[in-house]
C-alpha cells in the first residue's frame, strides 16, 4: 500500500446531539457542514483506493457510533458517507445522495464524549480473536438492533426491541457459567452435598440466577427486576407468535438499561480479569 494515499471519511448524521466541533474521540473527530446543516463524524485512513478507504473508514465510524448508542440509547441514522482523498495522486471527492430530513437531540457534554472515547479505546485493546471480545461485539450488535426497532412502527417492534436487548445481556452472562458453577460447588462442599454432579449443578444454574450472578460480579445493582425480565423472555418461548406477548414500555426500558450497563461493565471486566470464554 502507498501510505501517502490518505483519505478523510465522513459519516453525515441525519440527527445528532449538539457537540463541540473539532472534539476528538479515539481517532475520529466531530465536525459540522454548514451547507448541509449536518453534524458529521470523520476519520483519516490510509488506503490504495476509494473503495478500500470507504470500507476502512465506515468500519471505524460505525464502531464509534455504536458505542454512542450504548451510552445514549439512541439509534443514529447516517444520511451519507463522504470520502475525500487528502494526499497522494489523483485527488477526488466522492459523496452519495444526501437525505435532508434531520433530527436534533439534547446536547451531549464533552465529559460524556470523553467517557465514550475511553470505551472505544478499551475495545480497541481487546484481543480480536478472543471469544470474550467476539461476545461483546455481538452484544453491542444486539443492542443496536434493539434501538433500531424502537425507531420503527409495526406490530412486533416492541417485542423485537425487548428480545434484542435481552440477547445482549444473555450472551454476556454465558461467560460467567464456569465461575457460577465453581461458586455453587464451593458452597455445597461446606454441606453434606459433596458428591453433587456437574449435571446437578447445571440444573441449579438457571438463566435468572446466572444473570443475577453476572450482575453481582460486574457491580450492577438496582437496575431492574431481573426475575421479571427473564419471566417475560420465557413467555416469548411459550407462545407461537410475538404478538401474543405484551411488553410494556417500562419493561423495554428496564431491559435496555440492563443491557447497556452490562456491555459497559463487561468490557472493562474482560480487560482486567480472565474469563471462562466458552464457545459462542
Amino acid at each position: 500500500m502507498n501510505s501517502e494515499n490518505k483519505y478523510s471519511v465522513k459519516a453525515f448524521l441525519k440527527g445528532f446531539h449538539k457537540v463541540e466541533v473539532g472534539q476528538k474521540i479515539a481517532n475520529c473527530e466531530f465536525g459540522f457542514d454548514s451547507n448541509r446543516s449536518q453534524y458529521f463524524l470523520s476519520t483519516i485512513v490510509s488506503a490504495d483506493s476509494m473503495k478500500e478507504a470507504k470500507r476502512k473508514g465506515e468500519s471505524r465510524l460505525f464502531q464509534v457510533l455504536s458505542v454512542f448508542v450504548v451510552y445514549t440509547g439512541i439509534y443514529y441514522s447516517i444520511s451519507t458517507i463522504g470520502v475525500d482523498q487528502i494526499s497522494g495522486e489523483q485527488p477526488f471527492l466522492h459523496s452519495g445522495e444526501v437525505i435532508l430530513g434531520r433530527l436534533t437531540y439534547l446536547p451531549i457534554s464533552k465529559e460524556k464524549i470523553e467517557e465514550i472515547g475511553k470505551l472505544v479505546m478499551l475495545l480497541d485493546k481487546l484481543p480480536s480473536q478472543e471469544q470474550s471480545t467476539k461476545r461483546v461485539d455481538r452484544a453491542i450488535n444486539y443492542f443496536l438492533k434493539g434501538c433500531f426497532f424502537e425507531t420503527q412502527k409495526g406490530e412486533y417492534v416492541r417485542a423485537e426491541s425487548f428480545l434484542n436487548f435481552y440477547k445482549a445481556v444473555e450472551i454476556i452472562s454465558h461467560d460467567f457459567r464456569k465461575s457460577f458453577d465453581k461458586k455453587v460447588s464451593g458452597q455445597l462442599e461446606t454441606t453434606l452435598l459433596t458428591d453433587i454432579t456437574e449435571k446437578e449443578i447445571e440444573k441449579l444454574r438457571t438463566t435468572k440466577r446466572l444473570i443475577q450472578f453476572m450482575c453481582k460480579k460486574l457491580g450492577i445493582t438496582n437496575v431492574c427486576d431481573i426475575s421479571r425480565i427473564v419471566e417475560l423472555r420465557n413467555e416469548f418461548s411459550a407462545h407461537a407468535s410475538l404478538e401474543e406477548v405484551n411488553v410494556s414500555k417500562k419493561e423495554i426500558d428496564d431491559c435496555k438499561t440492563l443491557a447497556a450497563k452490562t456491555i459497559m461493565k463487561y468490557a472493562d471486566h474482560i480487560k482486567r480479569s480472565p474469563l471462562d470464554s466458552p464457545a459462542l
